[in-house]
């Protein structure tokens, strides 16, 4: 009767000590550059869980990020040193995933787009620092392909065309001025253009 009695007991002790003992702790450490990471680890193969934050020597934030099994997986910021977000980035299991941001120091955003399975897709668009549209993309398998379109500072139409295959202009390409003026049009193959139209010569 009294082995069965310590047996519970001991049950109950182990239970109870394995309840109350996290599986993870938190760790701090500091670089020889006074630098200090904090994070949360797995205790079993300190594997990073959760909220992870890089601050510089004065303790400003550098970056924030969130992992998962010691992936990133969710958002990551990095700062610039006056505190303001300068990148923001999305993750799944390690690859980028979701919203991609980047900003001028002051917080106006300086480019966005998406991201889809690690590569970018879809639109993207550039921004002067005075909040002004400088660029339009479309993007396929992480290279530019597809329409786009870029204005100057004033707002007014700079350049429409296409890409293909990265930074190369392909099939007609439209040139203005900075009155908005239709000035020239060029064929293109694969970056390799050639003037069909100016507006000083006319068709």
């Amino acid at each position: 009767m009294y082995s069965r009695y310590f047996v519970i007991l001991y049950i109950f002790f182990i239970a109870f000590a394995c309840k109350s003992s996290p599986k993870v702790e938190t760790v701090e450490a500091k670089d020889n550059d006074g630098y200090t990471e904090r994070y949360q680890r797995r205790k079993s193969d300190y594997a990073k869980e959760g909220l992870y934050v890089k601050t510089d020597p004065q303790g400003a934030k550098v970056e924030e990020a969130m992992y998962k099994s010691d992936t990133l997986d969710g958002w990551r910021i990095i700062y610039y040193e006056t505190g303001d977000t300068q990148v923001l980035e999305s993750y799944r299991q390690g690859l980028f995933e979701g919203a991609y941001r980047v900003y001028y120091p002051g917080g106006k955003t300086k480019l966005s787009g998406t991201y889809s399975n690690n590569e970018m897709n879809g639109l993207w668009k550039g921004f002067y620092e005075n909040g002004a549209l400088k660029e339009e993309v479309t993007f396929a398998n992480n290279q530019e392909n597809g329409p786009f379109v870029e204005y100057y500072p004033n707002g007014k139409l700079k350049a429409q065309g296409s890409y293909l295959d990265g930074d190369n202009e392909h099939g007609e390409l439209k040139l203005y001025n900075e009155a908005g003026v239709h000035i020239k049009t060029m064929e293109c193959d694969k970056g390799i253009c050639k003037t069909i139209w100016e507006v000083e010569k006319g068709d």
